[in-house]
């Protein structure tokens, strides 16, 4: 019986930096991404910035999501702080790369809308081009069920964002509970979302 290597960056970073031996770990790093080369890129870039924050000289702490996030250059901006044209209001969410906020476009419009924005730190050439890919093809995407995309920039200190429309609502999951769908309307809605996508 053959085991797939692991497909997930998050797993692959915290057994990486599991290891000591810089051997050990690029051997690692070779079967787990074998001829994935963007993956083992941005892993070996997450390493880096991990390697590089100071050590508080204790254990290193079990893997997991907190950790990732925490080991992660801090998000500098702050509810009220404004980029361009947009306040931003809440944080909504944050990814490997970037952080979602609620924003309020102040000109030349008022209205509440959803901006993402490079953290600090990860604004790498081959980051800023993931984003810049990912921003054009939602700029390019017109659905009833995909958020349009509004505007983009950069902050002052020169990372990429982009303003999408804000769309609230919950989980998919949660949704179904909530309404107690039958097997039925959940497979349509299924549906439905796989049409978007």
């Amino acid at each position: 019986m053959s085991v797939d290597p692991p497909n997930d960056e998050e797993t692959i970073f915290h057994a990486a930096r599991a290891i000591p031996s810089p051997e050990a770990r690029a051997a690692y790093l070779a079967s787990a991404c074998a001829d994935r080369a963007p993956l083992r890129s941005r892993v070996v870039a997450l390493l880096k910035v991990y390697e590089s924050e100071p050590s508080s000289g204790g254990p290193v702490p079990p893997a997991g999501a907190e950790l990732f996030n925490q080991m992660m250059p801090p998000v500098e901006e702050l509810v009220g702080t404004v980029i361009g044209r947009y306040r931003l209001v809440e944080r909504l969410g944050e990814g490997g790369f970037g952080v979602v906020y609620m924003a309020e476009q102040l000109t030349p419009v008022c209205r509440k809308v959803a901006l993402k924005v490079i953290k600090p730190g990860l604004d790498t050439k081959q980051v800023i081009g993931r984003f810049a890919a990912e921003r054009q093809a939602l700029a390019m995407m017109e659905h009833e069920n995909i958020a349009k995309v509004l505007d983009a920039g950069a902050t002052e200190a020169g990372r990429p964002y982009f303003v999408m429309e804000l769309v609230n609502g919950a989980p998919v999951t949660d949704y179904c509970d909530a309404n107690r769908l039958p097997l039925r309307d959940r497979l349509e809605l299924f549906i439905r979302v796989c049409r978007a996508v």
